[in-house]
């Protein structure tokens, strides 16, 4: 046997020994990293993101994106060389942030909708952060500029732009133009969803609960990765690594600090976008080119998340989480490039009109202000479609 096949086989054993031993040696600190995690989850998290996966669960099942694909698709398969259902997904990733993005392309590849290929190009581009994390959290809350967040994401979604051109020839897989007229295929669509005989209440059932177990999962995901960086500061284990990056960082005058905030954000973004923007007496410009990686390629928190979909439709990790590598360099690339644009009035007003459009209306401030009460609605309806889902399959059974 291959001694890499054998260190392959120890090294997550060892890991998680490790982990499970330093929350054993270290308990209280281990409960406050995790209430630390659970806080963010459910305070910021579970409000933000539920309705967008109820709402893409629902666009699945209705076949609205089976539609726009169909109208889009000759541009779509031009530019990225997939099918016109991934537009959709990218402005869904766009608006709701991570995970969606990953978690709607592995359920149309999990559905044979997309072939293996098209869908690893299309998580190539369609995993994205959303606005509300990069310009109310990051800009606003920590760098105290919302002018600086429209730059940023404009940054991050030109860089996961760019990525998904670069990744458009994977496979060497061409999508064959469609023959079908608009009206023929139109009609097989409206078939294939009467077929399931699933009305619009239990459509929206299944919604509810897919993703409210998808936040369960993150929730999960979140709170873990919290417990395991604390572990590992405790161990030393950050600060060591962090050594190593400043050794040859210290000749162009980056400071220790700095390193240390830039690795905690490979490992959970908020909490590394937070410590960076906080070394005040480093520039701006580096601070914000740094965020913008840390937020592209979106930090081992995340990416376990978005694997935890992508494995299930067989999609090649590796190729992801390069994917996911350059959609980081790209977005700082762009950010330092185009940061003296800040000085420009015209770009951020254009971008503050959408961005109002989007979170700053009646709908969305109704919904933060009353979101015990419709959280708990979203409970009920969680457990009786809970009931009914497993009522059918014992059955079907």
């Amino acid at each position: 046997m291959k001694k890499s096949k054998v260190i392959i086989f120890f090294i997550p054993m060892f890991i998680v020994m490790l982990l499970v031993f330093g929350i054993i040696l270290f308990p209280n600190e281990s409960i406050l990293a995790a209430k630390e995690g659970f806080g963010i989850w459910s305070n910021i998290l579970v409000p933000s993101l539920l309705p967008f996966i109820i709402g893409a669960n629902l666009i699945v099942d209705l076949k609205v994106i089976d539609i726009i694909g169909l109208i889009i698709n000759p541009i779509t398969r031009i530019i990225f060389n997939v099918s016109g259902k991934s537009a959709l997904v990218f402005a869904i990733s766009t608006v709701s942030g991570y995970p969606i993005g990953a978690k709607l392309a592995s359920q149309l590849r999990e559905t044979n909708q997309i072939s293996k290929h098209e869908a690893q190009r299309l998580v190539s581009f369609c995993s994205t952060s959303g606005p509300l994390f990069i310009i109310g959290s990051v800009s606003v809350g920590m760098f105290g500029s919302s002018s600086l967040g429209y730059l940023m994401i404009i940054c991050h979604y030109l860089g996961s732009i760019l990525v998904g051109l670069l990744f458009r020839n994977y496979g060497n897989e061409i999508l064959p133009r469609s023959n079908y007229k608009l009206k023929d295929s139109l009609a097989n669509i409206i078939d294939s969803r009467n077929s399931n005989n699933n009305g619009f209440f239990i459509l929206f059932g299944n919604a509810v609960f897919s993703g409210v177990n998808t936040l369960l999962n993150v929730g999960g995901f979140v709170i873990v990765f919290f417990v395991v960086f604390k572990i590992l500061s405790i161990f030393n284990i950050i600060s060591i690594i962090s050594n190593v990056m400043y050794l040859p960082l210290s000749i162009f005058g980056v400071p220790k600090e700095l390193c240390e905030s830039f690795i905690s954000g490979l490992f959970e973004i908020t909490l590394g976008c937070s410590k960076v923007s906080s070394v005040s007496y480093v520039s701006e410009a580096l601070r914000a080119c740094l965020c913008s990686f840390l937020i592209g390629f979106s930090g081992l928190s995340i990416l376990a998340q978005c694997c935890s979909f992508l494995a299930k439709a067989n999609i090649n990790l590796n190729v992801y989480i390069f994917s996911k590598f350059l959609h980081g360099i790209f977005a700082s690339i762009f950010t330092f490039l185009f940061y003296p644009l800040l000085k420009s009035s015209v770009v951020v007003s254009n971008f503050n009109i959408g961005y109002d459009n989007l979170f700053n209306n009646f709908i969305w401030n109704f919904y933060i202000s009353n979101y015990n009460i419709i959280a708990s609605m979203i409970i009920i309806i969680y457990i009786i479609s809970s009931i009914f889902i497993a009522k059918k399959k014992f059955t079907v059974i």
